[in-house]
């Protein structure tokens, strides 16, 4: 993946813009569905999040309404954190399940998710640039503006959507895996 940092004017200067709209419109055109399947995946993988805390915290459809008050008005990584936190309690309580270090594992992936969700959802399309060079973010400091561009190849585009879609099915497995042990050692402690 090629990627660089240029600040407006570097970028102006060294990155030539597409000469025409039907150049922009038809690499837009082929990058187009690998950029909405990395939106609906990364959607998916929210929506499990929101789903697996209200089934940690509560399992009475009432109250998860009144939980979806709260879950409503946070945003990806607030959920993320959240059901870490709830799984590393989880954890805790019955040892010989999943380990901290597949926790912190989980955490890491649900980042590196929400990091290239966001270079998607927040690029700069319209403002390709010659060679594929999209701005993907914009960051300030006390020397000024500095804008990262991204090279979107069809090949990192298909492995981006992969990525997330895997990343689904990791949280799901984990999740599963978590309430599986908390209800086996529940039954081995019912009374005969």
């Amino acid at each position: 993946m090629t990627e660089r940092s240029f600040s407006r004017r570097q970028a102006d200067d060294e990155l030539e813009w597409i000469d025409t709209d039907e150049e922009l419109e038809a690499y837009l055109s082929t990058i187009a569905p690998y950029v909405g399947w990395v939106i609906i995946y990364f959607n998916s993988l929210e929506d499990h999040i929101a789903d697996f805390i209200r089934m940690a915290v509560l399992r009475d459809w009432i109250q998860d309404e009144r939980l979806d008050v709260f879950l409503a008005g946070m945003l990806f990584a607030g959920k993320a954190q959240a059901l870490v936190d709830l799984y590393g309690q989880l954890i805790s309580y019955r040892v010989g399940g999943k380990t901290d270090e597949e926790l912190k594992e989980l955490g890491s992936l649900l980042e590196e998710c929400a990091k290239r969700r966001n270079e998607y959802a927040h690029a700069d399309w319209i403002g390709v640039r010659k060679g594929g060079f999209v701005r993907v973010k914009s960051k300030s400091d006390r020397k000024g503006v500095s804008h990262r561009y991204r090279v979107f190849e069809l090949p990192k585009l298909k492995e981006d959507v992969a990525f997330l879609e895997q990343a689904r099915r990791t949280l799901c497995d984990f999740n599963d895996a978590i309430h599986e042990h908390l209800s086996d050692v529940h039954e081995g402690l019912a009374p005969e």
